[in-house]
């Protein structure tokens, strides 16, 4: 099980219920579990369309390489998605890449 399984499930269940413990906030709840992570907030948009369809999105990147996202879109209700897990990415391989679609996207995501 990856870092990111383990947080995405406990900051799910914290959304639905926060713990009465002395976590002030859910991040802190992560760091009092020993998981390392790097906290990063940004907003991004498929290129060329509106501003209104911009979306913020939360990212912990984990020390073993596991990402956990959630995301926000104007005027959605509830304001966040869940949290979802991604495993590490694979190490490089020596193979053909696939060629990307002609569809640009931006992102900015500072770290925080």
């Amino acid at each position: 099980m990856f870092d990111a399984e383990i947080a995405a499930k406990l900051l799910n269940r914290w959304t639905v219920r926060p713990p009465a413990a002395h976590c002030d906030s859910y991040l802190d709840l992560l760091r009092e579990g020993n998981l390392n992570f790097t906290h990063q907030l940004g907003r991004a948009t498929p290129g060329g369309v509106a501003s209104e369809s911009l979306f913020d999105l939360e990212s912990l990147v984990f020390v073993d390489g596991s990402r956990a996202l959630r995301l926000k879109a104007p005027g959605a209700t509830p304001d966040w998605t869940q949290w979802a897990a991604f495993e590490p990415p694979l190490r490089p391989v020596a193979s053909v890449a696939a060629p990307i679609a002609d569809e640009s996207y931006t992102l900015e995501a500072p770290e925080r």
